[in-house]
């Protein structure tokens, strides 16, 4: 496969096609050693495929979200740890997709992101997402929506799994699945201490927690899917 392939399927005006040199992104981040190391050995090679804005597809922009670009990163090894991405999306101006590449496999990869002040300088990463690898033929990333915001969103919601959801809810459903990833681990910590308990009042004690907190659990999956379409 060339980098130049239409791999998305995307219009003729949105395709950038250019080599990035992983120099450029040494001159205009600050870059630590370890990060930099983390460049020459786990990538091979960034390609700017696409950019869609209101100048290449026929959408409204808006003055938070004025450009999405996708990046197809051929990898040197397969289990590359995500940092580098983060590093390059918490940095960069735009909002970003990357398409992962590995020999014959790819990947779809998203950080959920804010701007993190008014300033509009820098983002601040609220999740990231991944697909499982999959072959050529089964890539796939939909453009849908009439705006950048909504069609960024869309983008979130193909890769990370959450699918269709009303207009303008992503924010608050991404802080949902956050919270209950997070409540889910705690839940299953506590249910492991209690069996663990040799105390009765103890374990009576904590199986009152593990209830509330089980309750709360089903009240933010019950928010979530209200949220859905």
């Amino acid at each position: 496969m060339k980098e130049s392939d239409n791999i998305l399927g995307y219009p003729q005006g949105t395709i950038v096609d250019k080599v990035v040199p992983k120099t450029m992104f040494y001159k205009f981040m600050e870059v630590n050693q370890r990060m930099k190391v983390r460049f020459v050995n786990d990538v091979a090679q960034i390609c700017w495929l696409y950019k869609l804005s209101a100048n290449t597809i026929n959408v409204t922009a808006s003055e938070e979200l004025i450009e999405i670009d996708v990046f197809v990163v051929t990898l040197k090894e397969q289990d590359c740890p995500t940092d580098v991405f983060t590093f390059i999306d918490i940095n960069m101006p735009h909002h970003i997709v990357f398409i992962l590449k590995y020999e014959e496999q790819y990947m779809l990869l998203i950080n959920y992101k804010e701007w993190k002040d008014n300033t509009h300088t820098q983002f601040k990463i609220t999740k990231s997402f991944a697909t499982t690898w999959m072959p050529q033929a089964q890539l796939s990333l939909a453009i849908q929506g009439q705006s950048l915001p909504r069609i960024y969103d869309n983008f979130v919601a193909q890769v990370s799994g959450i699918g269709e959801h009303k207009a303008g809810a992503l924010a608050e459903i991404v802080g949902l699945k956050k919270r209950i990833a997070t409540m889910e681990v705690e839940l299953q910590s506590l249910e492991k201490r209690m069996r663990k308990e040799p105390q009765y009042d103890v374990q009576v004690r904590m199986n009152k927690q593990v209830k509330a907190k089980r309750q709360e659990l089903a009240g933010l999956k019950q928010k979530m899917e209200e949220l859905s379409v």
